[in-house]
């Protein structure tokens, strides 16, 4: 789908004396935006008074606003998109829940059907809609998601949350935007498990889940502990980055993903029954995992059918989009495929989702080349929403097969530093798409696998206007001490880089892999023009056009070029047309290092000379592929 309009996103937190106000503009589009553009505007109306003066439609939805409160903030100068069920949509909804009116509920419950069908700080037009769910949560904490119904019969129907028809579309308000719905959404109550077994067609699975004793890891909703108020004098310590402030996560959320194959995708190989179930997934990983073979306890991680349900759990809540698509984003080369690594449940493993871009797919999940073998993610039935996780259905199987983690460990592996953190995608913090600066400083431990000292303000800026992968970074400033675990990186030995940007406001740091130093200290003042590093921009030396001998001087220094495969949309900023042609964007060489099994490492890095640190992203790189790697 090509990019059409701007999204406007606006959301405001308040802590303390902290506000914040954050704007994020990112490309979005729709396929199906020339069945509704009409937009009906109401300029001198906000929210409350609109729905308030429109008796005929909203006097329901009106009155529950009332009843709770809600409708004063409706009145403000705070951006909303407003999803709101007409009368009969209201009066429906009464009779299935087996009540008359609106007084028959407690306020509890209508204060929650109303922040259901609320969204704030965000303006989501029609055109800005594309299927799937959208990107900022309801004021009830739960995403909503759009479909498409019969586009191509001439009906033409959008439904909010699977169910309910949008009626009446982009009547435009002061302060945001309604669409009219055809019936209450009303999101499920149930956790990922629960919501697994409800469905009926995923009944095997189910089984297992139960069996192997799983199901008990996907239980969590909220850290109730966290209280972002704690933090507030250590935030005020960091001051502005950019002429930004940074802030804090309002939450810690918990949140799981289940990729899950139906009963008849299961039957289709052969599998009908848990005893069947447990000779594939034994066929499988003892051939991967030898020396557990043994292990006939199925709720002991390293059995083989524990290990073939917790390959389809991951600790973090990702939506269809932000498998990988979301970080997609403009300033990527669209010629280069794009890989995701994600680490599942089951030990020493990765889940691997590319973006191929010569067949123009997306979210192939464990592509593997010998084989040709495959998984993707069945069409219309991704996004299951549950309390605190989402499920898609996968239309084969789904497995850490032989061939796939042969594959794996002799590719390059490009990991985006802000998916070591499973908070940062349960929190709805990963990731931009936008040209707007945000800056949210992490406090200690919120994130699982960082350990910071007490003088380290760890935070992750996110901004499509740095020359970063996928446009955000890890950043700190001061005397900082820290440790990050990292994702599973499979058996080989390796060549491990960090991508990281210069400036003449860094520090210096040792860099640390597994506690053994990485060399000597690398200042990260030093810019990639400095006699130190090196650098020389390819095409200007007309005895290396291509750059290629500069680059083997710069690896006998310990440092390489950034990458082709990403650049900067913002040249007042950056000048170059991508991070190899640039001057402010550098590789350092960590080490070279033999991983005789697949497993979580250790990256520390501690401050020797006060001022900012950043780290973009690490790689590992199989010392066969040195002598021919590409520049991407």
């Amino acid at each position: 789908m090509k990019a059409r309009n701007m999204l406007a996103i606006f959301y405001r937190l308040q802590l303390g004396k902290v506000i914040l106000t954050l704007m994020i503009t990112g490309l979005f589009s729709s396929c199906f935006d020339d069945y509704i553009t009409d937009t009906t505007t109401f300029p001198g109306k906000t929210l409350g008074e609109f729905l308030e003066a429109d008796t005929v439609q909203f006097s329901e939805f009106s009155k529950l606003l009332d009843t709770t409160g809600i409708k004063g903030s409706l009145k403000t100068y705070v951006k909303f998109t407003c999803f709101a069920p007409n009368n009969n949509a209201m009066k429906e909804f009464y009779a299935l829940r087996g009540r008359k009116s609106l007084a028959d509920f407690p306020l509890d419950t209508l204060k929650k059907i109303a922040y259901d069908h609320l969204i704030s700080g965000v303006v989501f037009s029609t055109a800005d809609f594309k299927e799937g769910r959208l990107l900022q949560p309801s004021m009830s904490d739960r995403f909503i998601s759009i479909t498409y119904e019969d586009f191509n019969n001439g009906l033409n129907v959008i439904k909010v949350n699977k169910f309910s028809p949008i009626v009446e579309a982009n009547d435009s308000v002061h302060n945001g935007i309604v669409h009219v719905i055809g019936a209450v959404l009303s999101p499920i109550e149930l956790n990922i498990v629960e919501a697994i077994a409800q469905k009926g067609k995923y009944k095997l699975f189910y089984e297992a889940l139960v069996a192997t004793g799983l199901y008990a890891k996907l239980q969590l909703v909220k850290d109730k502990n966290y209280n972002p108020a704690y933090f507030e004098a250590t935030l005020a310590t960091i001051g502005t980055i950019n002429g930004y402030y940074p802030v804090l996560p309002p939450v810690r959320k918990y949140g799981y993903t289940a990729f899950v194959e139906s009963d008849s995708t299961l039957n289709a190989n052969g599998i009908t029954n848990l005893d069947e179930l447990k000779q594939k997934a034994a066929q499988i990983y003892n051939e991967v995992f030898p020396e557990d073979m043994g292990i006939t306890d199925i709720e002991n991680p390293r059995n083989s059918l524990n290990r073939f349900i917790a390959y389809h759990l991951v600790n973090k809540q990702i939506s269809f989009d932000k498998l990988i698509k979301y970080y997609d984003t403009g300033h990527m080369n669209k010629t280069y495929d794009l890989y995701e690594y994600i680490e599942p449940m089951c030990p020493n493993a990765l889940i691997e989702v590319k973006i191929e871009r010569a067949t123009s797919q997306n979210n192939l999940i464990n592509k593997t080349e010998g084989t040709g073998d495959v998984v993707r993610i069945v069409n219309g039935n991704y996004d299951n929403d549950a309390t605190n996780g989402v499920f898609h259905e996968i239309d084969n199987i789904l497995a850490y097969t032989k061939d796939f983690a042969g594959e794996l460990s002799g590719k390059r592996l490009r990991l985006e530093g802000a998916s070591f953190f499973s908070e940062l995608a349960n929190n709805n913090l990963r990731g931009i798409g936008t040209v707007t600066n945000i800056r949210n400083f992490i406090p200690n431990g919120y994130c699982d696998r960082l350990k910071c000292s007490e003088n380290t303000r760890f935070c992750y800026l996110t901004d499509i206007r740095y020359e970063d992968f996928q446009g955000d970074e890890i950043w700190m400033r001061g005397m900082y001490d820290f440790s990050i675990t990292t994702p599973v990186i499979p058996a080989g030995t390796y060549e491990i880089r960090m991508g990281y940007q210069p400036t003449g406001s860094r520090g210096a740091a040792q860099l640390y892999w597994d506690s053994i130093p990485c060399g000597i200290p690398l200042d990260l003042r030093l810019l990639a023009s400095d006699p130190k590093v090196g650098y020389e921009t390819p095409g200007i030396n007309l005895a290396d056009l291509t750059g290629f001998e500069n680059d083997k001087m710069m690896r006998n220094r310990g440092y390489m070029k950034g990458p082709d495969s990403y650049f900067s949309v913002d040249k007042a900023w950056y000048k170059a047309s991508n991070a190899r042609m640039s001057v402010q964007s550098l590789r350092r060489i960590l080490t070279r290092v033999e991983f005789k099994t697949a497993k979580n490492h250790t990256f520390t890095v501690k401050a020797i000379r006060e001022g900012e640190f950043m780290m973009d992203y690490l790689e590992f790189v199989p010392v066969e592929m040195l002598e021919n790697e590409d520049t991407h």
